[in-house]
């Protein structure tokens, strides 16, 4: 792993995309690390109902990650990902292992606030998908899930497998909290740009273990 880290601020990096449907990226306004940054790159960005006249949805959004790779117009939620998980608190109700469910929940819900997710990518080289995968999955599933009460769907993209140079990474798009009751309140630290911080702090024990 090289030695330059991720920021814990982070630049705007889309800041002059105007939305576009075939861009979710351009969906919301996405911090991460300047051009040229080596190593663990964190991405991260909060996706509101209206960004710059777009009209977002959780689910379409979704639908972009989980559909990367297919054909155009695929069958709605078919798997291009490499792969795809959704991680609840212990007291949620099984049918929000369905990320299509847990997407349209959030959007069937009223806006008590301009929030629907948080997103948040996690790039770097590994030498298996497998393992990148596993260490992603469990920082979301010990903090955002165990310690903050989130719901989190988790997809891998191996660009590498469709002959890209890009790197392998994993999204995670974090949803509010998760009860017995259904879906609760946002987790408020990670409604606003400064969640960021919260996350590369969080996630630096686990970093570590990439240099091991």
């Amino acid at each position: 792993m090289a030695k330059k880290r991720t920021s814990t601020t982070g630049v705007l990096i889309n800041g002059d995309l105007e939305p576009k449907a075939a861009n979710p990226h351009s969906w919301l306004p996405l911090i991460g690390d300047p051009a040229g940054t080596d190593g663990l790159r964190i991405l991260y960005g909060v996706l509101r109902p209206d960004y710059r006249g777009w009209t977002n949805t959780a689910a379409l959004f979704a639908r972009r990650k989980i559909e990367v790779g297919l054909a155009d117009d695929p069958e709605p939620w078919t798997q291009g990902a490499a792969r795809i998980d959704v991680l609840l608190p212990d007291a949620a109700d099984d049918c929000f292992l369905s990320p299509r469910v847990l997407m349209e929940a959030i959007d069937s819900e009223p806006i008590v606030q301009p929030y629907l997710l948080t997103y948040v990518t996690f790039t770097f080289a590994t030498d298996r998908l497998h393992t990148q995968w596993e260490l992603v999955r469990r920082y979301a599933r010990d903090h955002l899930v165990g310690e903050l009460g989130a719901g989190v769907l988790v997809i891998q993209h191996a660009p590498n497998r469709s002959g890209y140079g890009s790197l392998p990474h994993v999204h995670l798009l974090v949803t509010r909290k998760v009860t017995s009751l259904g879906l609760a309140e946002p987790v408020s630290v990670l409604t606003g740009d400064k969640g960021r911080q919260l996350i590369v702090e969080a996630f630096a024990s686990y970093a570590a273990e990439l240099d091991r």
